[in-house]
C-alpha cells in the first residue's frame, strides 16, 4: 500500500484489511525492540534512567496495538470467507490471531501485575516470553517472504512457471527436489532463525538459565561455607532466577569483602568473612519474587535473620529506617524499622545449601520474601541504621517506594 493512501477513508476492503496488516506489523516490531531493550542487561546497565520511561513506551504501544484488532473484528467473518480456500492464509491468520492474543492478554496481566498474585505473574511472564520467542520469528519470516522482491525472486519468469504447471512431470533423476519457492522459503526461514540466534542466542540462555551447570560463584571465598542446618533443599522448587546488575558485577575475595552495621547504633558491628561464617546461622523455606514478574519458589536460605543484626548493634530510638548498601558502590536501598525486623528478613549467605553464586547476589545478600526483589540487595556489604527516609536507586528512577507482593507469596 503507497503511503499516500494509508490515510484514506475511501478505501476498498482489502485496502482496509492492507492498512490495518501493516499498522499492526509496525506496533509488533516496535514492541519487539523495546521489550528487547528492556530484557537486555547492556540497556540495562548503561541505560537504567531510560529503561525506567522506555518500560512506559513498551506500555502504552502495548495498549495501542489493541486498536487494529479492535478494528479488525468486525471484518473478520467477511476476511475468513474471502481465504476459506487458502489453507496457507487460514494457517497464517490463526497464528497470528493466537500471537497477538497471547501477547495482548498478559501483557495486561503483567501491566497490572502488582496488584496480582504472584502465581499469576510469573505464568502471564511465561506466556509473554513464549508468544515474543515464537511471534517474532514467525512475524520476520513472514515479512520476507511476503515482500515484494523475495516474490519477485521466487517466482522468477512467470510465463515459464505457467506453462511448466501446465505439463505433467516426468519423474528424472534431474528433477529437482525443491521447487524453488519451496527452497526460497527455506533459505529465509533458516537465515531468519540464525540471524535472531546472532543477535538474541546469549539472552535467551540467560532467561532460561541453559548455561546453569556453568555457573560458578566467581567469588573466591575462604574457607567455603557449609551448611549448618540440615535443610538445604525441599520439593516444589520451580522457577529460576534471572540476573540482573546496574553496574559491571563485582568480585570478592577474603581481602576485599566484610560486614558492617553501623549508623544510630550503641554498638558498631564488623565482621570479615572467617568472622561471619562462624555466626549462628538458621534456614528458612520462602518465596523470591521480582517486580518484572518472575518469581521462584521454595528457594532455602541459610543466613542470620536480620533483626539479629540489630537486635546486637543497639538501634537508637531516633533510627526509623535501615539503609542497605551493596558492595558494587553504587545500588542502594531501604526498609522501614518494622519491615527489617520481621522475621523472614534475613541476611543470607547460602542458597539451596550452596555458597549464593556471584550472579545471584553472593557471598552475602538481603533476602525480603514478602517484599519484591529490588529490596532484597546483592552483594551486601553495610547496613546503616538511619532517621530520614532514603529513596533507593531503582525508587529514583520510577520504581515505588511501597514494595510489598500482594496476595499469596
Amino acid at each position: 500500500m503507497k503511503w499516500q493512501s494509508f490515510f484514506s477513508h475511501n478505501l476498498k476492503f482489502g485496502q482496509k484489511l492492507t492498512r490495518l496488516h501493516h499498522t499492526n506489523a509496525l506496533l509488533f516490531y516496535v514492541l519487539s525492540v523495546t521489550g528487547i531493550l528492556l530484557l537486555s542487561s547492556y540497556f540495562r546497565l548503561h541505560f537504567p534512567s531510560t529503561r525506567v520511561w522506555m518500560k512506559d513506551i513498551h506500555i502504552w504501544i502495548g495498549f495501542l496495538s489493541i486498536l487494529p484488532v479492535l478494528f479488525y473484528l468486525p471484518k473478520i467473518q467477511r476476511h475468513v470467507f474471502t481465504i476459506r480456500k487458502r489453507k496457507a492464509h487460514k494457517l497464517n491468520l490463526f497464528l497470528v490471531l493466537v500471537i497477538l492474543a497471547s501477547l495482548i492478554i498478559s501483557g495486561i496481566f503483567l501491566t497490572f501485575q502488582r496488584h496480582m498474585p504472584p502465581l499469576i505473574s510469573s505464568y502471564a511472564l511465561f506466556i509473554h516470553d513464549a508468544a515474543t520467542w515464537i511471534g517474532l520469528p514467525y512475524v520476520i519470516f513472514h515479512s520476507i517472504t511476503r515482500s515484494r522482491w523475495f516474490r519477485g525472486l521466487r517466482n522468477g519468469n512467470e510465463k515459464v512457471n505457467k506453462l511448466a504447471d501446465q505439463e505433467p512431470m516426468i519423474i528424472q533423476k534431474r528433477n529437482p527436489l525443491l521447487h524453488r519457492r519451496t527452497f526460497l522459503k527455506l533459505i529465509a526461514g533458516i537465515a531468519t532463525i540464525a540471524m535472531l540466534y546472532a543477535i538474541f542466542g546469549s539472552w535467551i540462555k540467560d532467561m532460561f538459565n541453559l548455561n546453569k551447570l556453568d555457573l560458578q560463584t566467581g567469588n573466591d571465598m575462604k574457607p567455603y561455607p557449609t551448611p549448618q542446618s540440615t535443610l538445604t533443599a525441599v520439593d516444589g522448587r520451580s522457577g529460576e532466577f534471572r540476573y540482573y546488575t546496574i553496574t559491571e558485577m563485582p568480585t570478592f575475595t577474603n581481602e576485599n569483602w566484610s560486614l558492617t552495621i553501623d549508623g544510630l547504633v550503641d554498638n558498631k558491628l564488623f565482621y570479615n568473612w572467617k568472622d561471619f561464617i562462624q555466626l549462628d546461622r538458621s534456614a528458612q523455606v520462602s518465596n523470591f519474587h521480582c517486580v518484572t514478574g518472575w518469581s521462584v519458589y521454595n528457594v532455602v536460605w541459610e543466613g542470620i535473620p536480620l533483626k539479629e543484626f540489630l537486635d546486637k548493634a543497639g538501634v537508637h530510638a531516633n533510627a526509623k529506617y535501615v539503609k542497605l548498601h551493596s558492595g558494587d558502590g553504587v545500588y542502594t536501598d531501604s526498609l522501614t524499622m518494622s519491615e527489617a525486623m520481621m522475621d523472614d528478613m534475613m541476611v543470607a549467605v547460602l542458597l539451596d545449601g550452596e555458597l549464593i553464586t556471584q550472579e545471584n547476589g553472593g557471598p552475602v545478600r538481603l533476602v525480603t520474601p514478602r517484599l519484591y526483589g529490588y529490596k532484597s540487595v546483592k552483594w551486601l556489604t553495610r547496613i546503616e541504621l538511619i532517621e530520614d527516609e532514603h529513596i533507593g536507586y531503582w525508587e529514583e528512577r520510577g520504581y515505588p517506594q511501597n514494595a510489598w507482593v500482594k496476595g499469596k507469596i
